[in-house]
């Protein structure tokens, strides 16, 4: 199955802080770009690479890198990386589609919960986490900069829009909600999923953040984006309810 999103590019919302965040929060790769590590040849040249990304609860990027990639062995040089969010697809001409380029510093660290939110949305990678050249990493993002199109890029520091208070308490709270719409309603889980687009049924949420839910069936992915974002988990039953209801 294929991945499947919940929106187009022209549905983004007007607010470009939320535009910049619904596309970060959207991927589930980015192209990122670090520095070549030594004084050879291509030592402090730009190096981007291909890596599976997912977002924590305040918009930080999530890796699980390999200790002998080059990137890995880049960021241990020179912490300093950028991504690069393509939500342009559908868009015959890319230069009028949304993308964002997130800055930051990357920190290896352990982290249980990081570690759940990451496999639930990459489930192959259970098969290689455990190895012991694998490792977490986080991104703490610095800036940000929105492209949704011609006339619209802006530069953007954190917290991006978001409630920082909303954020901690989506965080604290993500597992029970994400089990209790598994365990008691599967039927609008599978509302929400095929109301953007998804087919079939049998879908479980894998996460859910101020913005809006992933739902997961079998390969295939869905990203259903909220209207507003949440100001803390009270809002999550309503906002959810209210979208399972719609046509």
């Amino acid at each position: 199955m294929n991945d499947t999103h919940a929106s187009t590019p022209s549905d983004l919302p007007a607010n470009n802080r939320q535009a910049l965040r619904q596309v970060v929060r959207a991927c589930r790769k980015a192209v990122m770009a670090t520095l070549m590590a030594g004084d050879g040849d291509g030592g402090g040249a730009p190096y981007a690479s291909l890596v599976t990304v997912t977002v924590d609860q305040d918009l930080a990027p999530v890796l699980l890198l390999s200790g002998i990639s080059d990137h890995t062995r880049n960021i241990v040089a020179d912490p300093r990386v950028s991504l690069l969010f393509d939500g342009t697809a559908g868009h015959p001409n890319p230069q009028t589609g949304p993308r964002v380029t997130l800055s930051g510093v990357a920190e290896k660290l352990e982290d249980e919960r990081l570690m759940a939110r990451f496999l639930a949305h990459h489930p192959g990678a259970a098969q290689y986490a455990s190895f012991g050249d694998f490792g977490l990493w986080r991104v703490r993002p610095e800036r940000a900069h929105f492209v949704g199109g011609f006339g619209r890029a802006v530069w953007f520091d954190p917290p991006f829009g978001q409630e920082p208070g909303a954020v901690a308490a989506l965080a604290a709270a993500e597992s029970s909600i994400v089990d209790h719409m598994n365990a008691d309603h599967a039927d609008a889980v599978d509302r929400l999923a095929q109301g953007a687009g998804g087919a079939e049924s049998g879908w479980r949420m894998i996460g859910i953040d101020v913005d809006g839910c992933d739902l997961a069936l079998g390969g295939a992915f869905v990203r259903v984006a909220f209207d507003s974002p949440l100001d803390g988990p009270a809002a999550a039953r309503t906002v959810l309810a209210d979208l399972a209801r719609r046509p």
